[in-house]
């Protein structure tokens, strides 16, 4: 799924190592707990070379897993009462079943889009087994000291560079890739799938919508999963704002 999530190109990842790239195939779930061990397994081999990493990403979940040590083997699961509540979201539909999740997690179903059902369905089972999802995750002493940085360019600017993002990859060939997919037998219905575009790229295929509704579709998601980006990350007040297409954007402290 190169295309897609803006996977480094093979000339970057020849100037900088990276790490956890191409780890797991489409078909195969990933989840916080996996990402999780595995970065922060990395995390320690790059500092027992004596080099620095820089965490690039955009979930908070995932960053907050990682950096700020949050307990998640303290979240308890129950695959039984997870595939019930699958079944409910299946019959019900995934707004229902974000309804469900305000009711018993508020703070929680703030956080999540209510159309990535799997990590709704998650959160549901975990806020029944706890009485509240939230209050579930406490830190352990394993927090990793970092440096924060968010990037906040105009809302103007941002909107663009998504248009022009989402037409370089149709440009580069997505299509094509969601075709090779769809022909390996992977699932649109996989969570891998849900990265951006992924979906209407394939209802594209399936004479579903036309390439303009496909591209619309893909701006208007990833627009508002943007938003939702600067809704979690506004609350870390460790986060040091720069806006990246400002003349100087590194403020003095970032410089110390």
């Amino acid at each position: 799924m190169d295309i897609g999530t803006a996977k480094p190109r093979p000339e970057e990842r020849r100037r900088v190592p990276h790490h956890l790239i191409d780890v797991a195939d489409p078909g195969e779930r990933y989840d916080v707990f996996r990402y999780q061990r595995e970065a922060r397994a990395a995390l320690a081999d790059i500092a027992g070379r004596d080099r620095v990493a820089v965490v690039v990403g955009g979930t908070g979940l995932y960053v907050r897993a990682l950096l700020d040590g949050l307990d998640l083997a303290a979240v308890p699961t129950d695959p039984a009462l997870r595939a019930r509540i699958e079944v409910d979201a299946e019959r019900d539909g995934a707004e229902a079943l974000h309804g469900r999740l305000r009711e018993l997690d508020p703070a929680a179903a703030a956080r999540v889009d209510a159309r990535n059902v799997r990590r709704v369905v998650r959160y549901v089972e975990a806020a029944i087994l706890t009485g509240g999802l939230t209050a579930s995750w406490r830190r352990h002493d394993g927090a990793i000291p970092a440096r924060k940085v968010g990037l906040a360019p105009s809302r103007k600017t941002l909107i663009r560079a998504i248009e022009a993002r989402v037409l370089g990859m149709v440009d580069a060939g997505v299509l094509d890739e969601t075709r090779t997919l769809l022909g390996r037998g992977v699932d649109p219905a996989q969570p891998s799938f849900s990265a951006h575009g992924y979906v209407h790229w394939a209802r594209h295929l399936a004479g579903e919508l036309s390439l303009d509704d496909a591209i619309e579709l893909t701006v208007r998601d990833t627009r508002r999963y943007s938003r939702r980006q600067m809704t979690w990350f506004r609350r870390d007040g460790a986060i040091r704002w720069i806006d990246p297409t400002a003349e100087d954007p590194l403020p003095a402290t970032l410089m110390t």
